[in-house]
This record gives structure tokens, C-alpha cells and sequence, in this order.
């Protein structure tokens, strides 16, 4: 693991997007890219102000230690959602709680929003607008429980052998976004996403779905790639030299051309959860 690779999995632990995570250092979400990538090291004041925030030793930033042990456990914790019927309302008295605005950021047609607090994320919901995600009105829960997993049908049988509680099918809120439902004793969601493509071929760089073959690259024997889309991949080289926050940047336009997302923070949300996992960045 490098520097890098910590950096990201204590942004990841604590439900940071590299946006936010920026926002709290002062520097760019490019910046924050760059760490992660390893193609640059955070100065010694944003070493410590991570430790801060991270609540951990400079140390295990710099990978001095080893007291951060990695667990079998694959969840990681994404966020609390918390489902208000007056979405407007309930927006209005939280930014004026929490003492932030959260206008023009991570919004997503008026029924998601987001909040930061001392590193966690605390995300509202309108539940007349998110089919498929919460029950009816007169559900005896308000608050979701989030989290991410590499590999969702791993995961999906892992839960389903445990028998602890009902769980839903894989579910697809849209393309990027797959997730199922485990019911708590007392009748709490646990909301459950991650890397899942629904049994679809996609480009292993970009993501986009490749089940038709005219949209598969090329090997250098001229032979149809398996794993990466003609705009990425050609006589068996990438298209492009770019980094993993540039894919994500040139991806956000054509999702929201087709309707995937409504916003810009909405598609690189969704991008963020699928294109880290795929085979290109992995290897990187």
C-alpha cells in the first residue's frame, strides 16, 4: 500500500468525496486526485491537518506503522440517510442547523442532499421520489443505513448465506448505481451498493456497456477486445495517457447527455463508485 492508497481508504472510510476532502485541506479536487494517483505527495501541513481530521498518527498517513490493521470485513461505511417528507423544509432547517449551505452542491433533482460533519456524512432523502429505495409513507423507519462494497454479488451472497434478516434482490437505481436491501431486526434498511454491472459487458476504463461488438476496441493482432470500448483502447494501446480523475471528468458530459444524471455532482458521485473498481485503474 503507498502513501496514496492510505489517503484514500481514510477519505473512503470517513464517506469523503475528493471534492470535500479538498474543501477541508484548501487545495483542489485535483489535488487531492494527484495524492491518490501517487503522482504527487501532500506538503507536511496537509500531512497533519489529514491526520487531524482522520483522527490518526502522521505516521500511519506516511505508512511508518502498523497499527492500522486491515479486517476481512469488506463494508465500508458510506452514510446515514435520513427520509424527510418536505424536502425543501427539511434542506432549509439543516443547513441552518449545521451552519452550511449546501445550494448548487450535491443536489440531484430535488430529492438528495448531502452533509459533512466533523468528516461524516449525513445524506436527506425524499422518499416520494425515490422508487425501488424506500416503502411506503407510513414506514415505521427514517434513517437508512449506507454502505459500499467492492464486489456487489460477492457481497450479495455473503448476506444471503448469513440468513440475519430479509433481504431484497440487486436492485438498479440507475446505470452506475446498483444496490440491495437487508432488514435489521427492528425494521431498519441497510442499504447495500457497489461494483455490479447487472451480467453486462463494459469497458474496463470508461464503464461504458459493450455488449454490442462494433463498440469494442482492438488488440494489436486487429482482434475484438473483451474488456475496453473503442474510444478507450486501439490496436491493443489505450486511446489516451490520463489519469483516473480525467476519465472521470470527460465521462460526466455524455451521462448527463443520456439522461443518467441530472447533475454533474450526480454523475461524478456515480462514476467514482464504478470506474476505481474497473480493471484499467486497478492497475494503476
Amino acid at each position: 500500500m503507498t502513501i496514496g492508497d492510505q489517503i484514500q481508504k481514510l477519505r473512503i472510510n470517513r464517506g469523503l468525496t475528493q471534492e470535500r476532502l479538498g474543501e477541508m485541506l484548501e487545495v483542489s479536487r485535483q489535488s487531492i486526485s494527484k495524492w491518490e494517483l501517487g503522482q504527487a505527495l501532500p506538503d507536511v501541513d496537509k500531512i497533519i491537518r489529514m491526520s487531524e481530521l482522520f483522527e490518526v498518527s502522521t505516521d500511519t498517513i506516511l505508512m511508518k506503522d502498523d497499527t492500522d490493521k486491515n479486517t476481512n470485513n469488506p463494508l465500508h461505511l458510506g452514510s446515514i440517510y435520513l427520509i424527510v417528507k418536505d424536502f425543501d423544509k427539511s434542506v432549509n432547517f439543516y443547513e441552518r442547523f449545521f451552519g452550511i449551505d449546501v445550494e448548487g452542491r450535491c443536489r440531484s433533482g430535488n430529492k438528495f442532499v448531502e452533509f459533512y460533519i466533523d468528516g461524516k456524512c449525513i445524506s436527506l432523502m425524499n422518499e416520494s421520489n425515490l422508487i425501488g429505495h424506500c416503502t411506503d409513507p407510513n414506514s415505521p423507519y427514517k434513517f437508512v443505513q449506507n454502505y459500499w462494497v467492492e464486489d456487489l454479488a460477492l457481497e450479495y451472497k455473503r448476506v444471503k448465506e448469513l440468513n440475519i434478516g430479509s433481504v431484497t434482490e440487486i436492485r438498479e437505481a440507475y446505470p452506475t448505481y446498483c444496490y440491495f436491501h437487508l432488514t435489521d431486526p427492528d425494521n431498519n434498511i441497510i442499504e447495500i451498493t457497489g461494483g455490479y454491472h447487472m451480467n453486462e459487458a463494459i469497458c474496463q476504463s470508461c464503464g461504458m456497456p459493450i455488449e454490442d461488438k462494433k463498440l469494442r476496441g482492438t488488440e494489436k493482432d486487429g482482434s475484438q477486445s473483451s474488456e475496453y470500448c473503442c474510444y478507450c483502447y486501439r490496436n491493443g494501446l489505450f486511446v489516451k495517457s490520463e489519469t483516473l480523475e480525467e476519465m472521470i471528468e470527460s465521462c460526466i458530459p455524455f451521462m448527463m447527455e443520456d439522461g443518467s444524471c441530472k447533475s454533474e455532482e450526480e454523475a461524478r458521485s456515480s462514476l467514482l463508485k464504478v470506474l476505481p473498481n474497473l480493471k484499467r485503474w486497478k492497475q494503476t
